[in-house]
């Protein structure tokens, strides 16, 4: 009796291990027959996404290769969905592919030690990165960590019905003082039925840099070898041109309306409470909850001189591989996949892919929108075809702290708290406080 039951206690022992070991390689992404899942973390929610159409068409050609889309929050937030990212990351849970929305989202997980290295892919197959993808955004310390995948392109945003009533052309060649003297003519009316002729939205790596973006380079406030740039004069006539437009010409939305009603670029622009707003090519299709009454026309990005090509800061969602991935050779079929093939399946952004048709692009993009007759597609052709791209870098991981600190004195300039010159003074040596401490 004791033999057998020591044989039987052996047995249970075995099939307990055996079922660890199943568990486990489950757990990891291993499906034995039904081949290797990879766990896929966005913030871009199904509906919007398209995932279930993009998944299908790469398992089609993938045999063998799994995707679970994970979705991580439904308000399409990037800095939520950064957040939970965190989380899981710190929790030891098994990541695989995941996006970033820009190259300072990317090279913050860089230094965490989040992100792999896709060099020994790349080198592998033979890909030139540059030739192959629009040059969105720079190696790491001389290593890939990721592919392009939409471009975005920096454009400012019209209401055509507005430049008609006001009898102005669609800029194709202007300056920041152009787009200035069209606020002016464009601003109607008072009080609640007030119309501003510009709009100019929180982001301080946007809004409180304006001039800076019309740059072939040094387009940040710290530059890429980590030295200040506190001292570019367009950081000052940024501010100049924003507080003449929002306290004196009043023809921009003042920043204190801007707080105080936490009020948003969308429904400013497709409310029609505002003309004009400089952004980015995304608008092409992420309206939101909106459908404009009205013809959307687009614009280069204003100039700071006269003479010379007009540039514009181009970026946009990067596709990177886990760090602690058992599947990475895997993950990089997808991500490889996606940033070609699959992006213009989904179909709702331009794609980095340098082999990408734009004019074929443009049209799938207007076509899959609620009034597609509410895009105007000459000028936005135009403006995309005739953007010159800065010259690209991966931030410093610290570029944001930066950004909040002048935020915060460039806002009390804005709000008539404070003049210029300290305002100037103050940024500077608290951006350049953040670079010692960093150093």
């Amino acid at each position: 009796m004791k033999h057998r039951f020591l044989t039987w206690f052996s047995i249970l022992v075995v099939a307990f291990a055996l079922a660890g070991c199943s568990g486990n390689d489950e757990a990891s992404g291993d499906n034995g027959e039904d081949g290797v899942t990879i766990k896929f973390h966005t913030w871009i929610n199904d509906e919007v996404g398209n995932w279930d159409e993009v998944i299908a068409a790469f398992e089609k050609e993938h045999p063998g290769i799994n995707v679970e889309t994970i979705p991580l929050v439904e308000n399409m937030s990037n800095d939520d969905y950064l957040k939970k990212l965190d989380l899981l990351a710190s929790s030891g849970e098994q990541l695989d592919v995941f996006m970033f929305a820009n190259s300072l989202d990317l090279s913050k997980r860089v230094s965490a030690g989040l992100v792999a290295p896709i060099d020994s892919f790349v080198e592998e197959e033979g890909l030139n990165v540059e030739e192959e993808y629009n040059n969105t955004y720079a190696p790491i310390n001389g290593s890939y960590y990721g592919l392009p995948a939409k471009l975005t392109t920096n454009l400012v945003l019209l209401n055509k019905d507005h430049l008609d009533a006001a009898g102005l052309e669609i800029p194709t060649d202007w300056t920041w003082n152009d787009y200035k003297e069209y606020a002016k003519k464009l601003t109607k009316g008072e009080g609640t039925e007030k119309t501003y002729g510009s709009y100019f939205h929180t982001w301080p790596d946007t809004y409180l840099i304006l001039k800076l973006l019309g740059k072939s380079k040094n387009i940040n406030i710290i530059n890429e070898d980590g030295s200040s740039n506190m001292d570019d004069p367009l950081l000052k006539e940024t501010l100049k041109l924003r507080y003449e437009m929002e306290q004196e010409d009043k023809t921009s939305v003042p920043l204190s309306a801007t707080l105080s009603q936490k009020l948003d670029y969308r429904q400013q622009f497709f409310s029609q409470s505002a003309s004009m707003i400089p952004t980015a090519s995304y608008m092409i299709t992420e309206w939101g909850e909106f459908t404009p009454d009205f013809t959307m026309a687009w614009a280069p990005w204003p100039k700071n001189k006269e003479d010379g090509p007009s540039y514009a800061r181009m970026g946009g969602d990067i596709m990177s591989i886990a760090k602690n991935s058992e599947h990475k050779e895997e993950a990089y079929k997808f991500i490889r996949w996606f940033t070609t093939e699959g992006i213009k399946i989904q179909n709702i952004s331009i794609p980095s892919w340098t082999k990408t048709d734009l004019n074929e692009v443009v049209d799938n993009l207007i076509s899959t929108t609620p009034k597609p007759e509410a895009i105007h597609k000459e000028s936005l052709l135009y403006t995309l075809k005739n953007s010159e791209a800065s010259e690209v870098f991966v931030p410093q991981p610290f570029l944001s702290e930066a950004y909040s600190e002048f935020n915060a004195e460039a806002e009390m300039y804005l709000l008539g708290e404070q003049d210029l010159e300290t305002t100037i003074s103050n940024a500077k040596k608290k951006v350049q406080a953040i670079i010692d401490n960093n150093k």
